[in-house]
């Protein structure tokens, strides 16, 4: 049982870790949580510290490897969402703006070509049912009508990486990723 329980928890923080470094999606703490949980619960046995120092030293070592996966911003996008979900409904613009002021503003794309401004069109998110009302600001570029939106990256990997806030009556009514 307890073989399965660290090949479990092995398994779970390769993933956490491809997860992390490799496709720049943040784990939820609570996950790494339960997996420190499990790998306590496979290598430390009820008896004396003494008799099995090298266990504990490897629970250290684990939750050392843990711990660094859940802090380490590896990429721009970690700390990007992070602040995009302390954004809670009801918030003004001024509060939005205080809590994303250290990203882009806009959603960086050019209108398409030939675009009148202000020619309306519509966003359809990937994977979830959201459309959103577009048009074409008088610099040329698309934005999204009655929302801001925020970016943390330009690069090709992450260049289209939105956090839409929806407002009405300059309040928050909605908060969406619209993952590159």
């Amino acid at each position: 049982m307890r073989v399965a329980l660290i090949t479990f928890a092995a398994i779970a923080v390769a993933l956490f870790a491809f997860c992390e470094v490799g496709i720049a999606y943040p784990v939820a703490w609570w996950l790494y949580l339960c997996v420190a949980i499990a790998f306590a619960a496979g290598l430390v046995r009820p008896v004396s510290p003494r008799s099995q120092l090298a266990r504990i030293g490897a629970l250290v070592a684990v939750i050392a490897i843990i711990v660094t996966l859940y802090l380490v911003e590896w990429t721009t996008r970690k700390p990007f969402l992070r602040d995009l979900d302390r954004i809670r409904i009801g918030m003004t613009e001024t509060e939005v703006r205080r809590i994303m002021g250290r990203y882009m503003e806009g959603t960086g794309l050019p209108a398409l070509p030939g675009s009148p401004s202000n020619a309306p069109g519509t966003l359809n998110i990937v994977g979830s049912d959201s459309q959103y009302s577009t048009e074409t600001s008088p610099s040329g570029e698309m934005i999204v009508r009655d929302s801001l939106v925020f970016r943390h990256s330009n690069s090709g990997a992450f260049g289209a990486d939105w956090g839409i806030v929806s407002l009405s009556s300059g309040r928050v009514v909605s908060v969406e990723l619209s993952p590159d």
